[in-house]
């Protein structure tokens, strides 16, 4: 990526991202309230030692919370104020434009994600090498969220139509999959829809990045594997079926 590129996403992360803050100092509260809550009662009803599961899942949480509210915003983008337009016909790529406003979303999330962090370093004895795969299943999380997000609005003819879909998806990507507890309270004939959800496979790696699942090269190779997959395949089809300018 070329340093006018980089001062493109720049651009677009300050506009969709920053100002907002700025504006809506605590709007980022939103994202991290359900995490803490699920905390909150895992700990006191199940004990601490069954918290570190809330605290994994939180990072993932977060993430879903912060990145799924793109498909709210591109269509308000696109159908209400018009940006889109003038954004794409731009020298700006259609493919920085959505990295842009993918990463702008993502600023609701962090203060989320440092918080999770500095708990679960607390909380559990972690090296480089775990926090890589922690990381990676992160940016696969935001990756493969923030695709599904600008996917749905693709297809909006009127923001209104998206308002109802966002705390439904948060649902069933952050707290339904096995990201909050382990995959084996499945039982085994049905876990196979676990791994229909793309967060199943994020939600594992981190579970066995903190060591709350035992660690297994091959488990960990096939959920890296299923998250590139499904990261790859949303964003794909984002690209097919982007309407970049207005019809």
């Amino acid at each position: 990526m070329s340093l006018r590129q980089l001062r493109q996403v720049a651009a677009l992360v300050w506009f969709d991202g920053l100002l907002p803050l700025r504006r809506s100092p605590f709007s980022f509260v939103n994202f991290i309230i359900s995490p803490l809550t699920i905390l909150f009662f895992i700990y006191v009803f199940a004990g601490p030692s069954k918290a570190v599961f809330a605290l994994s899942g939180g990072l993932i949480a977060v993430i879903v919370g912060s990145c799924i509210v793109l498909e709210t915003e591109a269509a308000f983008l696109r159908l209400v104020v018009k940006l889109q337009d003038m954004f794409v016909s731009s020298p700006m790529s259609p493919v920085l434009y959505v990295v842009g406003l993918s990463l702008a979303q993502l600023l609701n999330g962090a203060p989320g994600i440092a918080l999770f962090s500095i708990l679960i370093s607390i909380d559990r004895p972690m090296t480089l090498v775990d926090w890589g795969i922690i990381t990676l299943a992160l940016v696969l999380t935001w990756a493969l969220v923030s695709s599904l997000g600008f996917l749905i609005s693709t297809f909006a003819r009127d923001v209104r139509d998206l308002w109802v879909y966002s705390p439904l998806l948060n649902l069933l990507l952050a707290f339904v999959p096995p990201v909050f507890y382990p995959i084996t309270l499945i039982p085994l004939p049905f876990r196979y829809l676990a791994y229909a959800v793309p967060t199943t496979y994020t939600g594992q790696m981190v579970q066995q990045a903190t060591g709350i699942q035992s660690p297994s090269l091959a488990n960990l190779g096939f959920d890296i594997l299923g998250a590139v997959l499904y990261a790859l395949l949303l964003l794909g089809l984002s690209v097919k079926y982007a309407r970049w300018r207005a019809r």
